[in-house]
């Protein structure tokens, strides 16, 4: 659930916002390493802020990028709910 709402606000605020670069890299935890795009947004008011999108499988996860345990924590709620696990 706390995915859904996150992924809900990601996707209104990019709706709001024009996007200003975008560059691909590698997240790695636990192990294995997972190819990332970063993009950068710009609001109407002229500040920014970014979103990392980690592929995982057919999934995409989205965290802040520099935000090692909002990433972790996000790939470890997507392997839970793709298992069942609460």
């Amino acid at each position: 659930m706390k995915f859904f709402a996150a992924a809900l606000i990601f996707v209104f605020l990019a709706a709001c916002a024009d996007t200003v670069s975008e560059t691909s890299g590698t997240f790695t935890a636990r192990g294995e390493t997972y190819p990332t795009t970063t993009r950068q947004f710009q609001r109407a008011d002229g500040s920014t802020y970014s979103r990392m999108t980690i592929q995982v499988g057919a999934e995409r996860v989205s965290c802040i990028p520099g935000n090692r345990a909002d990433c972790e924590t996000a790939l470890i709620d997507t392997y839970n709910r793709d298992r069942g696990a609460f």
